[in-house]
């Protein structure tokens, strides 16, 4: 890291076992967001119309006070405690579960009650995890909504090396994306119809190819068997729009590069029959390699204090409506907090602590959020920026960035065995770590037995202490990561019965189909006369995570302005032109943006990305249709349109 411009200049390492030095636009820049003169530089508290700068000594005493007055009056379940990702905190989510469970309340949310988990979820049921890829062994690489080239840069370095070496690859996209382009064959999929084809792969694979799950049938295999042999695969492939001669050309393709992998995105997730598509590609997975390894790697860490001492608490919000989210991500379902603070179902929710995110700007239906969170009696933020969430609180603390943070990672969640250290390499001299404002805020709130340490390097000692790695082994290396032993799965699926479970009981049990059957992927609605695009509102690009790096002066001159993506041919039909104004409206609202044209789109596509504040993306989505496993909102395969408004 050296100074150039805006002060820093960041360059990746190239003895790091992950990164290999690899570093992306966003990384680079970062700089300018450690420099930004945009920064929130003290605690600032809600004087009316004007923001009063106080010290931080208050700004904790106003906190504590006020949710420990909104816990005396309506119940610790009254407050809650969201975690976003600007921060990039893996470590620090353990500590703000903690303390959000010491102090009473089960509503410990986060980012994942959109992103992620629904997949998570899928693959759990099925077959007990997500296998990471393994390119020393697989032949075949499924990508099936996602865009690795564009979202996960430096993963896309590892899968075009395998593309080079001899490996197949299928990418399963409406668009010609990025990964797209590398592809062997690419299945341009009609939006929302990704079950349908995940079952013709499977009929296939059984009636072409004689494949069974293996020595041991899986739970319902016989019932799944049944159910693809029962359907055509013509009538599975007509909601998908995909020829049957394609499909067989893409499918022998597959099943003649054995072993294979399925990597699936949040393209799949986040529509109203994502968990049940997910569980669907699963059951998929075991015929590709029966010997995938599903068994998630992590490093045991010693528990935090008081883990075993928490109160009663009540129920989590959402998991009344959606049981197997809050029974396997163990938190609230953030889809369900407008309801609960505007109705007092199921009980009263009166204040609201926002750590590193920006709900008001990434959920759904945001004229909700917003009118939800005027009727709490209190909101604080803790953030690098003010956002739209921070504009709206009453109480707004100044973060510190990850280049001043000391936090443990650990890389096997990505399949890679290590264990790493996030280490401070710059002072800003304002705003706090993550962990010292939830250490401070734990004494503040009489609970500092939880997190009784005043530096995160106690913590992490604590943390580590038993594992086999120390904080100095940590330090001692050059890349500040230390392998450990991969952990033997075992014999058999990561699940309760090492069984695969295309019938899930636990499923059934919610009163949704057991199987992944071709009904559970309908959509309550599709394209119309009224509607006639499929519109995406979350599409990734380089320069941006998300609502991220809007500050970065670099970022910024990359991508300026939002835009709407769509077919020239469309657009001609249209009478839109390149520079014209337009306005895409879905069921749910509109934005007014600009239009680019991209071949990468079909001719019945929309894509735009979320995350602008003057075109937000969630004023065309809503909260009325939920995925029925996972509670996730509808932003993806969106009957939409779009108009001209002004040249």
């Amino acid at each position: 890291m050296q100074g150039n411009g805006a002060g820093i200049r960041i360059s990746g390492n190239p003895q790091h076992p992950i990164s290999r030095g690899f570093i992306c636009l966003r990384g680079k820049n970062f700089g300018e967001i450690f420099s930004s003169p945009h920064r929130l530089r003290w605690p600032l508290l809600r004087k009316g119309s004007r923001w009063q700068e106080i010290s931080y000594a208050d700004a904790l005493t106003t906190l504590a006070d006020r949710l420990q007055r909104c816990r005396q009056q309506h119940g610790p379940e009254s407050v809650v405690f969201y975690k976003g990702e600007s921060l990039k905190h893996q470590e620090i989510s353990h500590y703000m579960r903690h303390l959000a469970h010491g102090f009473g309340t089960p509503n410990y949310i986060t980012v994942g009650s959109l992103c992620h988990f629904a997949m998570t979820l899928g693959f759990k049921l099925t077959c007990g995890g997500m296998p990471a890829a393994d390119y020393a062994r697989i032949k075949t690489a499924i990508i099936w909504g996602a865009n690795p080239a564009v979202a996960l840069a430096r993963s896309a370095v590892a899968l075009k090396k395998a593309v080079q070496e001899g490996m197949k690859l299928v990418v399963i996209d409406p668009s010609t994306t990025k990964t797209a382009e590398l592809a062997d064959c690419h299945l341009a999929i009609t939006p929302g119809s990704d079950g349908y084809l995940a079952l013709a792969l499977i009929k296939f694979a059984i009636e072409n190819r004689h494949i069974t799950p293996g020595p041991v049938p899986g739970q319902g295999w016989d019932a799944m068997k049944g159910m693809v042999l029962a359907v055509s695969i013509p009538d599975l492939l007509h909601p998908t729009g995909i020829e049957v001669s394609r499909f067989h050309q893409a499918a022998s393709l597959i099943f003649a590069n054995l072993p294979g992998w399925v990597q699936t995105g949040s393209g799949l997730e986040l529509q109203p029959n994502g968990v049940q598509t997910v569980r669907a590609i699963a059951s998929l997975l075991t015929l590709l390699d029966p010997e995938a390894v599903t068994a998630p790697l992590a490093l045991p860490l010693t528990a935090l204090p008081g883990i075993d001492r928490y109160p009663a608490m009540a129920e989590p919000i959402g998991k009344a409506e959606r049981p197997l989210f809050a029974a396997n991500l163990g938190q609230g379902q953030g889809m369900y907090l407008p309801q609960a603070i505007l109705s007092d179902q199921p009980y009263p929710i009166r204040a609201l602590l926002v750590v590193g995110g920006n709900p008001l700007l990434t959920f759904p239906n945001t004229a909700m959020y917003q009118k939800a969170f005027k009727k709490l009696d209190f909101m604080a933020v803790f953030d690098l920026f003010m956002t739209p969430t921070a504009q709206q609180a009453d109480l707004v603390f100044p973060a510190a960035t990850f280049l001043e943070n000391l936090e443990l990672i650990d890389y096997g969640r990505m399949g890679q065995p290590h264990l790493g250290l996030i280490r401070p390499v710059l002072d800003s001299g304002f705003g706090w770590p993550t962990w010292k404002f939830l250490f401070r805020l734990a004494d503040a709130l009489g609970l500092g037995a939880l997190l009784p340490w005043q530096d995160n390097s106690d913590a992490l000692t604590h943390r580590l202490a038993g594992s086999g790695i120390t904080l100095a082994d940590l330090f001692a290396t050059p890349s500040s990561t230390v392998g450990y032993q991969r952990e033997k799965p075992g014999d058999g699926w990561n699940t309760p019965d090492k069984r695969v479970h295309y019938f899930s009981q636990a499923v059934e049990k919610t009163g949704n189909p057991p199987l992944p059957t071709p009904d559970s992927f309908r959509l309550p609605y599709g394209t119309d006369q009224e509607f006639p695009f499929w519109l995406s509102t979350g599409d990734r690009v380089p320069c941006y995570q998300h609502s991220q790096l809007r500050e970065s002066p670099t970022c910024k001159a990359t991508l300026p302005e939002p835009f709407v993506e769509m077919h020239l041919d469309a657009a001609s039909r249209l009478g839109i032109g390149e520079g014209d104004r337009v306005r895409v409206a879905t069921r749910d609202g509109s934005i007014d943006l600009g239009v680019s044209f991209s071949a990468e789109v079909r001719p019945d596509c929309l894509r735009l990305t979320h995350g602008w504040v003057a075109a937000n993306a969630n004023e065309l989505t809503g909260l009325d249709i939920l995925d029925s496993l996972s509670g996730f909102p509808w932003m993806r395969a969106l009957p939409a349109r779009i108009e001209r408004t002004s040249g």
